[in-house]
């Protein structure tokens, strides 16, 4: 088994019932999703990806937190005002979260609207879990990008 999965594995058995939880949409997110829905662990789930707020009312019982928004079509999120003030509201309690970018141990996103709710939800979540790998950043062009966090 590798390091990655027994990690996983780790993270996926120090989940409790009833937590709240952030994803952003990575195949590594439907993989902790099943899981936990395999072992019979209710939570609830916070994104603004409509392709996790669907996949999770289809394939599972669990919670879903909504929020008012618009949906963008084109990224399949949702967003607006709403999004991030609704979700600053909520103790999650970890957030699997996905980052384009990063220049060392900065995070960076490339959607406006994408990085204002993944900065409010990395702040309303007590533990961060980085769920890609971000591409390397050449450090010339950090001004060009919006930066999250540090990892």
């Amino acid at each position: 088994m590798s390091s990655i999965k027994n990690y996983l594995e780790q993270i996926i058995e120090e989940i409790n019932e009833n937590e709240i939880i952030a994803f952003d949409n990575h195949p590594t997110a439907y993989k902790i999703i099943d899981q936990l829905f395999y072992k019979g662990i209710k939570i609830s789930v916070i994104s603004y990806s409509t392709d996790i707020i669907k996949y999770v009312a289809k394939h599972t019982n669990f919670n879903i937190i909504l929020s008012n928004g618009v949906v963008s079509s084109e990224y399949h999120i949702i967003v607006g005002a709403d999004v991030a003030q609704t979700f600053s509201k909520y103790r999650i309690s970890r957030y699997f979260a996905t980052m384009p970018y990063m220049a060392d141990s900065s995070l960076y996103q490339t959607i406006p609207e994408v990085a204002e709710i993944q900065i409010v939800l990395k702040q309303s979540a007590d533990q961060f879990l980085l769920i890609n790998r971000p591409e390397f950043l050449n450090t010339a062009l950090v001004p060009e990008f919006i930066h999250i966090g540090d990892f």
